[in-house]
């Protein structure tokens, strides 16, 4: 009875773990015999030994007219395994490269508390380890205060530590309002973002948008959506004046 819960959790099926016992502990046998041994309807068993056939586990041979099955050695159930392990190996790169595309079509992420804006901003830095080119759009800027000093100020020295490059738009309006120094970032204004009072930040498979006003967070992981911002936030990169010399 071991040795069958055994064989069943090595994934051979409780029928075909049935007969597998059967000749081995019988040897050669007819359909009939089978049968009788193992209590399982001849009709059910044809079937049952065709797949076995068919995977090398059990062989047939023909006496005196009649057709005998038998276990030419148990080490070819050991081979099977091996080859079904194989196999898998050589496919689990395709079938995680599917399982992560898959995943990544399909995570998206809602917060609207201020603890969950500081966890998305802090995002930005603890899941930025490639160190990918940081792209965002920061407006509203005055409402993003309610994180505190102390919030930007460890947040910004964290980025600087890691080494993380950026780009940053922000509205003509609020150039005032976006004070940052000591910082390896370049910084351009659009009047074309006056009215828009949305936060986006673009970086690896990532999309985080934030309404900072409403405590609103959404996060995106889709490379698709990504790179399509990204071509809009190049093109209003190209048509934005120095933040400096504006």
């Amino acid at each position: 009875m071991v040795i069958k819960e055994q064989l069943e959790k090595i994934g051979l099926p409780e029928n075909q773990a049935d007969i597998y016992l059967s000749l081995l502990k019988n040897g050669p046998q007819s359909i009939q015999e089978i049968s009788k041994s193992t209590g399982i309807k001849r009709t059910t068993l044809y079937l049952i030994i065709e797949r076995m056939l068919g995977k090398n586990l059990i062989n047939i041979e023909i006496k005196q007219k009649r057709k005998q099955y038998y276990i030419k050695n148990p080490k070819m159930l050991l081979s099977h395994m091996k080859e079904q392990y194989y196999l898998l190996d050589a496919l689990m790169p395709q079938l995680e490269d599917i399982f992560e595309q898959k995943s990544a079509t399909n995570k998206i992420r809602f917060y609207d508390t201020v603890a969950g804006m500081k966890e998305t901003f802090k995002e930005l830095i603890t899941l930025n380890n490639t160190k990918d080119e940081l792209l965002t759009i920061e407006s509203d800027i005055r409402s993003s205060f309610k994180l505190g000093y102390d919030f930007w100020k460890d947040l910004l020295a964290e980025k600087k530590k890691i080494g993380i490059k950026s780009r940053t738009i922000i509205p003509s309006s609020e150039k005032d309002e976006f004070i940052i120094r000591d910082h390896e970032i370049q910084i351009r204004t659009s009047a074309m973002l006056n009215d828009f009072k949305i936060m986006l930040y673009l970086f690896s498979n990532k999309v985080i948008i934030i309404i900072p006003a409403d405590n609103l967070c959404i996060v995106i992981e889709n490379l698709k959506i990504k790179k399509a911002l990204t071509a809009l936030f190049e093109i209003v990169w190209k048509r934005s004046k120095s933040y400096i010399n504006n």
